[in-house]
């Protein structure tokens, strides 16, 4: 099983208009409210794959509890640490123009007792799984070490951990030594400070930041695909040519797809094809963080792997 935590959670409000004008009132039919956040489209991801998982994190108020009922609906398990504060909303306006307005709600400050309860749990978790997956930023009153501990308490347990995180969260993250880290181009040149251009410039930078912790690094390469690191072994994987319809996700769904094959203990490249197949899927979706896993098996017939080293 795995264990998906989601420590900044949302309720994202989706809402489609004709155009944007002021001291006008829009009458809107197409809108919608997802539970939202990097971590929950693992959780949806993996759910379809029919990997059994158990959400953690933190939630508060109407749009925490309106969160719970998705997950519940989709019978994903969870055990969240309830909190005083209100879970945030994001709220996107996006005109048939495609201009689009965020607005980005601050989030709650979570206190130090809701931070011992979630680890207490978190400890538990431990005991039950075999991978954690943690995705996505920190909430206001949360150290930028968080993950780097929660590492370490899985490391102790002999659980792999994948960290799909940025910045400081990342950089702090990686030196407690996780599985796996999923980086961007422009996440490597900001912890290497060098300018990536090349597949030799990649190969270099996770090297690097393997040098700090990371035993595997998988970067993507967008619509060329993705390349791994490992301590031995080099990989670079192609996949195939699409018509995007919504990239938003893809990466989590990528993740989850990694989660579900190291879970499942998979062979590398099999693991490899699962997640950029999953990644590819999502990308051919309306929805953020679904795929259709009946045709999961025809894309990853069609993705091509090349050992590199």
């Amino acid at each position: 099983m795995i264990g998906i935590i989601t420590l900044n959670p949302s309720v994202d409000r989706r809402y489609m208009i004709d155009n944007f004008s002021s001291d006008f009132v829009h009458r809107c039919e197409d809108y919608s409210f997802t539970a939202g956040g990097k971590g929950l489209n693992v959780a949806r991801v993996a759910n379809q794959l029919k990997e059994k998982a158990i959400c953690l994190g933190f939630l508060g108020g109407f749009s925490g509890k309106f969160i719970e009922n998705k997950l519940n609906e989709l019978d994903i398990n969870n055990q969240f640490t309830w909190i005083e504060e209100e879970t945030r909303t994001c709220l996107s306006l996006i005109a048939k123009d495609e201009d689009q307005v965020e607005v980005l709600e601050k989030g709650p400050t979570i206190g130090k007792e809701e931070i011992i309860r979630f680890k207490t749990e978190f400890k538990k978790l431990l005991d039950k799984v075999d991978l954690i997956v943690a995705s996505g930023s920190l909430p206001k009153g949360i150290k930028k070490d968080f993950y780097n501990e929660l590492i370490m308490l899985a490391n102790e347990k002999s659980v792999k951990f994948i960290l799909d995180a940025s910045g400081e969260t990342l950089v702090e993250g990686i030196k407690a030594k996780p599985y796996l880290i999923k980086p961007n181009r422009e996440e490597l040149e900001t912890i290497t400070k060098k300018k990536i251009e090349t597949i030799d410039d990649i190969i270099n930078a996770s090297r690097e930041l393997m040098n700090l912790g990371a035993k595997n690094v998988a970067v993507s390469l967008g619509s060329k695909g993705m390349l791994f690191v490992s301590k031995n072994d080099i990989y670079k994987v192609k996949v195939p040519k699409i018509t995007a319809v919504n990239a938003v996700g893809s990466g989590d769904s990528t993740v989850a797809g990694f989660a579900t094959g190291i879970s499942r203990n998979y062979e590398l490249i099999k693991t490899l094809k699962l997640a950029n197949a999953c990644g590819v899927s999502n990308t051919l979706e309306k929805e953020t963080g679904v795929i259709n896993e009946e045709k999961i098996n025809d894309i990853m017939d069609s993705i091509s792997i090349e050992k590199l080293f």
